[in-house]
């Protein structure tokens, strides 16, 4: 045993000065008190012979105070600098007309999602397609000619009136 130290001394000392660097950076972290835990045991005792446990300590329950409701960006600013904001109040829109765009022969649940995504939600929409707008329509939802096949702008004019 003596024989195998005394020709691996280099290899000891490099993993003795491992273990030591890599202990000294893992204590260097561990110096940062936790931010949660219980009271008793993260507070110093009080006194030279008293213990931390909370038969022990006298300490009042901690009262909450209500939370102050919390104000919008816009009212603080109004605050702040009275004079540089205008109070408006935002206008409700009236959403746009949403058909049922399933009701044409050929268009599903699938193409028809994809046309809402595309801002296409009113058969009077798909009506007033052009030859351009079909070829667009097309790509968008990979309908391979569809489209034109099941003459969805006819469809939907005639549902639409």
């Amino acid at each position: 045993m003596m024989w195998l130290i005394w020709n691996m001394w280099i290899l000891l000392l490099l993993a003795f000065i491992g273990g030591v660097v890599t202990g000294w950076i893992l204590h260097g972290k561990s110096d940062e008190t936790p931010k949660s835990g219980p009271r008793g045991l993260l507070e110093p005792a009080q006194g030279p012979h008293s213990h931390a446990s909370s038969a022990t300590v006298d300490a009042e329950p901690l009262k909450a105070e209500p939370a102050a409701p919390k104000k919008r960006a816009a009212d603080l600013l109004q605050e702040a600098a009275p004079d540089l904001v205008t109070r408006t109040e935002p206008e409700t829109e009236t959403a746009p007309v949403s058909d049922d765009l399933t009701r044409i022969k050929g268009l599903g649940p699938k193409a028809a999602a994809k046309l809402s995504e595309n801002g296409v939600t009113s058969l009077a929409q798909i009506a007033n397609w052009t030859a351009d707008d079909i070829a667009r329509m097309d790509d968008v939802i990979n309908g391979r000619g569809r489209i034109e096949r099941d003459d969805w702008v006819g469809q939907a004019k005639a549902l639409s009136a």
